[in-house]
């Protein structure tokens, strides 16, 4: 599993970046580990996936992320989902 090397973390249980307190994936931690998990991206998304279900076991013990409570895939999830290498990987797969 990939072990993300940056000070770009989440706080848990509210979920906003150590290094610049902005909700995490905040833009530089995103950038970071979209090199990080550039070879192998699989990992990443199950270390995305794995982030997901712990901000979902936070909020439901009642802590307060910071973002809407609707939004955990969106933020979590999405931006990996809707990068430029995640659609061409889809697209070719199609084809096949």
């Amino acid at each position: 599993m990939l072990v993300p090397r940056t000070p770009h973390q989440p706080d848990r249980p509210a979920w906003d970046c150590l290094a610049c307190g902005e909700p995490w994936p905040c833009a530089p931690g995103k950038v970071e580990l979209a090199e990080q998990g550039a070879v192998h991206r699989r990992s990443l998304r199950l270390y995305l996936e794995s982030c997901a279900i712990d901000m979902i076991d936070d909020r439901a013990d009642g802590h307060r992320a910071s973002g809407r409570d609707d939004g955990i895939y969106d933020r979590i999830l999405g931006w990996f989902d809707a990068s430029p290498r995640a659609s061409a990987g889809r697209a070719t797969r199609r084809a096949a």
